[in-house]
């Protein structure tokens, strides 16, 4: 059976039910992220996933007979309260791997459920393009990451609200679980620039200045992911590419279809969240790491591009609402359904995740 059509369609079901496509529906988004839990938090840790059925399962075996004082000699450099988190899971909870991932994944639907609830113009929307950007499937298997960017959807309160201390202090933390989420650091700063329409030449000077130093990039970037790198094979290249295509296409479109204002400030981050996303992504052919450098940004596009369409904001289009309100109603289902397509023509590894198997299954 396939779970992730099913849970689509539960999804947009329970969504003309609930009227999901109203900002802040507390009642449609808890439904909607037990649904997205289950897939989670309840598939068969053992047989969904790449890291997850072969790294994480030996370290976590080995966490319980490992003394304290090991584990801080051996990950004090880099990670260290990921692992600590797991040696006192294991201590002190329960040695079952599944309990662990359940936990886990707990925590981060709950944080994407609220980051959704909170910012959100259409939590429906933000569901769908969380499948249709295959932001699910990378969940997984990068543990170490998934919290760090759960962490840091935390701290984007704190970049909104313009608290230095309490960001920088919660990214910190997101850094212990996985060094290169420090990559959001500069964040705060960097989007307190406001462009407007001088967005889209800055971001196409940028592009070419990555590009012309990418050698001097690539070293900085390998020096701090050197441990997680991987080789990337053609078929994955074609994947990565197109992933950066897209992550153009939704810049592009967005500055043309709502030019951020100065007081358009959630919007305005957003934005440049997406040209850090892109600048990151266009290293992915020479190697995926930096695809996962580029997803503690992308990951917000799931409340940014229904921010693109919504209705409520008051602005000038470059085209008739009705075309805009023909594409805020279909674009996200057909997105998603693109989405799919990408995971079953693209991604590598698939064997991987596919069939889908619940942990209560044989």
């Amino acid at each position: 059976m396939n779970y992730y059509a099913l849970l689509v369609a539960l999804v947009i079901l329970t969504a003309f039910l609930m009227h999901g496509n109203q900002p802040g529906n507390k009642k449609y988004v808890i439904v909607a992220c037990l649904l997205l839990f289950a897939i989670y938090g309840l598939r068969d840790t053992y047989r969904i996933g790449v890291d997850t059925t072969s790294t994480y399962i030996s370290n976590f075996s080995k966490m319980h007979n490992a003394m304290w004082s090991e584990v801080v000699e051996l990950h004090r450099d880099k990670n260290l309260c990921f692992y600590l988190m797991t040696k006192a899971f294991s201590e002190y909870i329960s040695t079952d791997y599944q309990l662990y991932i359940t936990s886990i994944s707990l925590f981060v639907t709950i944080c994407f459920g609220r980051l959704i609830y909170k910012y959100s113009p259409s939590p429906v929307q933000s569901i769908l393009y969380h499948f249709g950007l295959l932001l699910y499937v990378f969940h997984f298997s990068a543990l170490k990451q998934s919290i760090a960017m759960a962490i840091l959807m935390l701290a984007f309160d704190y970049l909104v609200d313009r608290k230095p201390i309490q960001f920088v202090l919660t990214v910190l933390v997101a850094s212990l679980f996985h060094l290169p989420s420090i990559i959001f650091l500069p964040s705060y700063w960097l989007t307190r620039f406001h462009l407007g329409k001088k967005y889209l030449i800055v971001f196409g000077v940028a592009l070419i200045m990555t590009y012309l130093f990418r050698n001097q990039i690539l070293n900085i970037m390998n020096s701090v992911y050197n441990e997680d790198a991987e080789e990337v094979n053609l078929s994955g290249v074609r994947f990565l590419r197109t992933k950066a295509l897209i992550m153009v296409l939704i810049a592009v479109t967005a500055v043309l279809l709502r030019t951020p204002t100065s007081e358009d400030r959630i919007y305005g981050c957003l934005l440049q969240f997406m040209g850090f996303a892109t600048l990151l992504q266009t290293f992915c052919g020479y190697d995926n790491t930096f695809e996962r450098l580029a997803d503690y940004y992308f990951q917000f596009a799931v409340i940014f591009i229904p921010m693109v369409f919504d209705k409520n904001t008051e602005r000038k289009a470059l085209f008739d609402w009705r075309l805009m309100e023909l594409v805020d109603t279909f674009g996200p289902v057909v997105f998603c359904g693109y989405g799919v397509y990408r995971f079953l023509t693209y991604v590598s590894d698939y064997r991987f995740y596919s069939p889908f198997h619940f942990f209560f299954e044989a």
